[in-house]
């Protein structure tokens, strides 16, 4: 009967806390995502836009995923690795962004408005 219980109560933690996050999603707080430029020219870019999203793998705890976002900032192409957590949506095709780029690989990624796609 424990395992019960805290098989509920754990359901009940992980619901609550999606709840909060796409609660506050809408309320105006935008995804951000950072990694690691592998190809393409270190630019900053607003209003870029995500061509695809691919190679989306889970770590070894299920927690977070690795994926490769293929984004148009202005007519360059970027290929950025980002790592984020598994209840985020993924970048995905036709998601507007800003990208930032904080050291010579490293990138800031920001969704403008609402994924496209949910897990």
């Amino acid at each position: 009967m424990k395992s019960i219980g805290a098989g509920i109560a754990a359901v009940l933690i992980v619901s609550l806390l999606t709840f909060g996050y796409f609660s506050i999603r809408e309320q105006g707080v935008r995804d951000t995502f950072h990694g690691v430029l592998v190809e393409g020219r270190p630019l900053n870019s607003t209003n870029a836009v995500v061509l695809t999203d691919t190679n989306c793998i889970p770590d070894q705890t299920n927690t977070k995923l690795t994926c490769i976002a293929i984004i148009d900032a202005n007519g360059e192409v970027l290929k950025v690795k980002y790592t984020h957590p598994i209840e985020v949506p993924c970048l995905a095709r036709g998601d507007k962004v800003n990208i930032s780029m904080n050291s010579h690989s490293s990138v800031e990624i920001v969704r403008l408005g609402a994924p496209s796609m949910e897990h």
